[in-house]
């Protein structure tokens, strides 16, 4: 005889064709194949069967005339939505059979053509497509609700919120279970208590690490797997029974959290009556253990960056407060050294011979160096702080020009260079900030001065009326450098040429400086360079740039 009967719901307002199932259903029945077939003539005492009692499948009849048609397939759904039917109907009425089909009836069958080989295959095929079904509705509805979990845990790096968040979703996933959440300590060892729900979360966390209510957990933990316990109150990881017996929990699923490899903790998820679990659903466990995981681990990685990162901008502020401070400091001492070195070579302290004039001009000019390097020091740490302000003025471009070739003429006569400025024709004006572009300006011409060893170096400006901007141009015929150490020569304290005399060395900071202060008065610098031949610098400017009330931001 067959182990288990087929129980079949007909709904059939016919006494004849009810009677010829019926007969059709016994002669089936035999030592592979056993039915129990439960008639009745209305909806509404179908509804009463399917309330009562379970089925494996209804055959339902289209034509009842207390609703008929598809209203009574619609009614049957909804009272059994896992359950397969099986419509029938008359020869001329296959439309609405097809219909019914779209509707959710798994097959039908025409009355007049019923047969005994026909029943067989059709209860097959429909009780087999409705678990297919089934299964792959449930399958999207859990895609669904991981895919909302992992949304909701991505969506901030929190630690708090993301445990907030995965437990108000886990919680609406699973009514009814009590969730815990243990994270592993890297310092002591121990799975240390971090968040529950539907749970006294205060009396929870009382239970201490080191008690054997914990092994639970720390048998997880140390498997990297799932632990599933159908009676964890006499399982033996449990010595006092108080808290489970409080709380009504009855059987546990621990799942490792694991990212990267690594487990970093462990969520409990107790039932308060004995479950048992199936292989799917313990995988659907473990699979929000794996979004937990990977969230929490991405959330303690915020925080550890977080704090590196205050103690880091804490570090280069006091680094920027000391920088500052020994900058100023050496200012005074430098400038003894520099007032006492122009009263020997003013002839203060009597006449000096050649030998004298020559050395304290190596004072001067390396305490003129020495000052560069402090005033460029001084200007970083302003700029890095975000500490200077723009005076936007109106300035003649011409002025500015005169002014520093007068400043540099005497150095470039010295040197046996010739310096040609190019003054703008008419009285050609803009808008910034005087002091900044003059800086800039003298960094550029210093700079040519400095690796040009004969030639000439000519500064440049013109006037662009289609863009309204102003360009200047501070080209020299010098050494050059090669292309592929262009991209470099703004970096902090970068030497394009590391092998210069070492009355030209410098700490690196002018063209950097040049650079932000290029950025902050709203213009562009790029660089053009040759070995042997010379390099070219063009800068362009917004003629007039906004005033700034505060501080520019260059950092």
């Amino acid at each position: 005889m067959a182990e288990h009967a087929t129980k079949l719901l007909l709904v059939e307002d016919s006494v004849t064709s009810a009677a010829r199932l019926r007969a059709s259903f016994r002669q089936l029945s035999g030592a592979n194949d056993c039915f129990e077939l439960v008639h009745v003539f209305r909806i509404s005492d179908a509804l009463k069967q399917l309330d009562a009692g379970h089925f494996d499948l209804v055959f339902l009849d289209l034509s009842l005339p207390e609703t008929g048609g598809i209203d009574s397939l619609l009614q049957i759904r909804k009272a059994a939505p896992s359950l397969p039917i099986v419509v029938m109907t008359d020869l001329h009425a296959e439309n609405i059979a097809f219909e019914s089909l779209r509707e959710g009836a798994q097959d039908y069958l025409v009355k007049s053509d019923l047969d005994s080989r026909m029943l067989i295959r059709t209860i097959r095929y429909a009780v087999e497509r409705k678990r297919i079904d089934v299964q792959l509705q449930h399958q999207r509805e859990r895609q669904a609700v991981l895919h909302e979990v992992n949304l909701a845990i991505t969506s901030t790096l929190d630690l708090n919120s993301v445990l907030n968040l995965f437990l108000d979703k886990i919680s609406r996933l699973l009514p009814g279970f009590a969730i815990t959440i243990r994270l592993l300590d890297r310092d002591s060892g121990e799975l240390k208590p971090l968040a529950c729900r539907n749970l006294d979360e205060q009396e929870w966390k009382k239970i201490l690490p080191t008690e054997r209510r914990v092994d639970r957990a720390k048998t997880v933990m140390a498997a990297s797997e799932p632990l599933v316990i159908l009676d964890a109150v006499n399982h033996p990881t449990t010595s006092h029974l108080d808290f489970l017996r409080h709380n009504g929990l009855v059987s546990y699923v621990g799942v490792p959290m694991i990212a990267q490899g690594k487990s970093i903790g462990v969520i409990g998820f107790y039932t308060r009556e004995r479950r048992e679990f199936s292989t799917e659903e313990v995988e659907r466990l473990a699979t929000l253990g794996g979004q937990a995981a990977v969230a929490i681990h991405n959330s303690q990685l915020y925080e550890r960056l977080k704090t590196a990162n205050e103690a880091l901008e804490k570090t280069l502020e006091i680094k920027g407060v000391l920088v500052g401070v020994m900058a100023h400091e050496l200012k005074t001492p430098l400038q003894v050294i520099m007032g006492a070195a122009g009263l020997l070579s003013g002839g203060a302290c009597g006449e000096l011979n050649e030998d004298q004039h020559e050395r304290v001009r190596a004072i001067e000019s390396a305490t003129d160096e020495l000052l560069q390097v402090i005033d460029g020091t001084l200007n970083m740490v302003s700029l890095e702080r975000g500490e200077m302000h723009l005076a936007v003025v109106e300035i003649s471009v011409a002025t500015l020009l005169s002014e520093l070739n007068s400043e540099f003429s005497d150095a470039f006569r010295k040197k046996k260079i010739e310096l040609i400025i190019d003054l703008p024709s008419g009285d050609c004006r803009m808008k910034t900030d005087r002091i900044k572009l003059k800086e800039i300006l003298r960094n550029l011409l210093e700079n040519a001065r400095k690796f040009t060893q004969k030639g000439k170096v000519t500064v440049r400006f013109s006037f662009d009326t289609t863009r309204d901007q102003v360009e200047y141009t501070v080209s020299d015929t010098g050494i050059g450098m090669k292309k592929e150490i262009l991209p470099k020569i703004f970096d902090l304290f970068y030497q394009a040429e590391p092998g210069r005399e070492a009355n030209d060395a410098s700490a690196g900071l002018g063209l950097n400086i040049v650079k932000r202060m290029v950025a902050a008065l709203s213009g562009e610098i790029d660089v053009a360079s040759e070995v042997g031949k010379g390099t070219t610098f063009r800068l362009r400017f917004p003629k007039e740039i906004p005033p700034v009330g505060g501080a520019s931001d260059f950092s």
